[in-house]
């Protein structure tokens, strides 16, 4: 009975993984493809907006509001908030990666 109960609880999850699996590796691809164009962008976003620390803080709102959608469960569904991290930690991990090529 026990064992029965673990089986198919594995084999549920297994099968919403296998549903979510491709969508959440498109977002986080685009996110991280996002994260790496940033430092492409940056110098347009120069021209327009004088203070670099502005740009910064635009961004930190942004994630913060992220932030804040994904752990209010309440306002909006899984799929979208699944959605919404994946695209995150792809931008931020592109942030990282791009650190690195500037770095080097």
């Amino acid at each position: 009975m026990f064992f029965k109960k673990i089986g198919e609880s594995l084999i549920r999850k297994q099968k919403n993984f296998l549903k979510s699996f491709l969508l959440s590796i498109c977002c986080f691809y685009g996110g991280f493809l996002g994260g790496n164009l940033f430092g492409t962008f940056l110098n347009f976003l120069r021209s327009q907006i004088p203070w670099d620390g502005t740009i910064l803080i635009l961004i930190l709102l942004l994630f913060e509001f992220f932030n804040f959608l994904i752990y209010t469960k309440k306002l909006l569904n899984k799929k979208f908030l699944m959605i919404i991290k994946n695209i995150q930690i792809g931008v931020l991990l592109g942030f990282f990666i791009d650190a690195f090529k500037v770095g080097s």
